[in-house]
């Protein structure tokens, strides 16, 4: 395949203008990431003074979760791998199909019927709260409906009961409060492991159930503003990502001549 070589002096003004253009696009990268930065602080501050985990502390009005829930119990642990099977079993939650606040769906295993019999104790419950044990220690998320009857390797499980609401928990074990509480109690140079006496240990406040309520009410709202914001964000991080490739592409292949063009377009739909 013949390759086209510019003159010399063509290849270093295509060099100069995409000195100057990359530069561009990438100073209005480094803004957004620095702004994502902010949100994901701003996301935090808000969860925790929300949730009043601050005042708590000070006030003794934490309670080790064992007392607050119905049961706290762990998934399949030993050797997993040999109820493992291809198609018609049970679909079985694995570390990373948790992320904080959603379960992804992607990569699930399945048990066949048999290991999912003899593992009945982590058979999960739409409105259950799943906990890393190995990797992402703590992150958590609610069981949803459509995994109702669904099993889980390796996860610890919270059954809230009565006296919490499940995404009230959410919220709390996905804050830095409790992230703490996970780092102080996760064990394992290599990869953290969090164990279900830890689970049961950590402080969690003991408030009325409607106040609980309320509090996710204002979080959904609050955060969710937070959440639109950031995606906005990596939309446009996106964006210029692809605009960056695009230029470098059409001015090394002369698809419009440097001398004129002042990255026109490269940056549209993205704000400075």
């Amino acid at each position: 395949m013949p390759l086209l070589v510019p003159p010399l002096e063509e290849q270093r003004r295509i060099a100069e203008f995409l000195d100057a253009e990359i530069a561009r696009i990438d100073q209005l990268a480094l803004k957004r990431s620095q702004m994502r930065s902010l949100l994901t602080l701003k996301r935090e501050r808000v969860i925790e003074s929300t949730l009043g985990l601050e005042r708590a502390q000070m006030t003794d009005g934490l309670v080790p979760l064992k007392y607050l829930v119905a049961d706290v119990t762990v998934g399949i642990v030993i050797t997993p791998a040999k109820w493992y099977v291809e198609t018609g079993g049970t679909p079985a939650l694995r570390g990373l199909n948790v992320k904080p606040g959603f379960i992804s769906t992607g990569d699930l295993v399945q048990i066949s019927a048999e290991g999912h019999a003899e593992n009945r104790k982590s058979r999960l419950n739409t409105g259950d709260v799943v906990v890393v044990r190995t990797g992402q220690a703590g992150a958590a998320a609610v069981v949803p409906a459509e995994l109702d009857g669904a099993n889980c390797i390796d996860l610890i499980v919270v059954r809230p009961g009565r006296k919490l609401s499940p995404r009230y928990l959410q919220y709390v074990l996905n804050s830095d409060y409790a992230s703490a509480r996970v780092t102080e109690h996760s064990v394992g140079s290599i990869q953290a492991h969090f164990n279900v006496g830890a689970m049961k240990q950590i402080p969690i406040p003991s408030i009325p159930r409607t106040e609980q309520d309320e509090i996710v009410r204002l979080l959904d709202i609050r955060v969710g503003a937070l959440d639109l914001l950031h995606r906005k964000l990596d939309r446009q991080e996106q964006l210029l990502t692809e605009r960056r490739q695009s230029l470098i592409t059409a001015a090394v292949t002369g698809q419009f001549d440097v001398t004129t063009a002042s990255g026109r377009n490269v940056t549209d739909g993205v704000t400075a």
